[in-house]
């Protein structure tokens, strides 16, 4: 009988040994296969609208491999687009955003200074245009430090929210924004990296100032939009208006081109994007 014990006590200190090496395995191999995914940073993403022959050129500069500034032109024309963008960041002692200055009008310059609490994120945005405060925005978000609404304090303002699906994707977006009835944008999404995963202090502006079709959260990429309206005190689909994507990806799974084919009213409108990268 003691033999026997002896034996099964042997046999269970072998079994939890061979454990704590597969877990040593698992853990040692996590972390090789985090070492070994290069991170790419967006440098520039160009878009091509065919029906207007217009080249919309975006180009972004990084500084300590954070965001830098960000200026858009019509790269075809040489010449300013109505999207046109002059922005720049700037950053704390902490590393954290703490000003987006927006040049885009230099008539009209518009700064967004962030205001930090206890939390990581900014808890508000204090807005000025031209140096005088003129709105201050409320930052919402969730127990994962994910983004989930900008509500402006001013009667007519900002006013988006963000819903994740299972995945952390923003599957769902609710803007009624300068007192306009709200719309929802939802979006299905690829299984392959955000092309903004690298930069995601861009991601403050995106929640002032949207970046088009683009969004920074998540950790994928938008391939289809469907868009909804109130109709009858209820949001409906609009079945006429949607939008599908068909994106080609480098080695490392981040997007280099994007052609958007988007159905509204009977019309299809195109464009086509692509992107480069700062790859480690």
């Amino acid at each position: 009988m003691g033999e026997s014990s002896l034996m099964i006590r042997l046999i269970l200190q072998k079994m939890k040994t061979n454990i704590y090496i597969i877990v040593i395995c698992l853990c040692f191999w996590s972390c090789q296969k985090n070492e070994n995914t290069p991170l790419c940073r967006l440098t520039k993403f160009v878009t091509e609208y065919p029906a207007t022959k217009l080249i919309h050129h975006d180009l972004i500069t990084l500084k300590d491999n954070r965001i830098e500034r960000m200026y858009s032109y019509d790269l075809r024309n040489g010449t300013d687009t109505t999207a046109r963008q002059k922005v720049i960041f700037e950053y704390n002692a902490l590393g954290k955003v703490s000003r987006i200055r927006d040049e885009t009008n230099l008539t009209r310059i518009i700064l967004f200074d962030f205001v930090y609490g206890t939390k990581e994120n900014p808890e508000k945005v204090i807005q000025k245009v031209n140096n005088l405060q003129n709105n201050e925005i409320i930052l919402e978000f969730d127990s994962k430090n994910r983004a989930t609404g900008a509500i402006s304090l001013n009667l007519v303002g900002l006013n988006r929210t963000i819903e994740y699906d299972a995945k952390g994707n923003p599957f769902r977006i609710t803007r009624a924004d300068f007192g306009s009835p709200a719309t929802i944008n939802e979006h299905t999404f690829d299984d392959k990296r955000n092309f903004f995963e690298g930069i995601p202090e861009i991601g403050l502006y995106w929640l002032l100032r949207p970046l088009y079709n683009f969004l920074p959260f998540g950790s994928n990429n938008i391939i289809g939009t469907k868009f909804y309206t109130i109709q009858n005190l209820e949001f409906k689909e609009v079945p006429d208006i949607r939008t599908i994507r068909e994106t080609t990806y480098n080695a490392n799974g981040f997007p280099t081109s994007m052609n958007i084919i988007m159905e509204n009213q009977g019309k299809t409108i195109s464009s086509i994007s692509k992107f480069e990268y700062s790859c480690e």
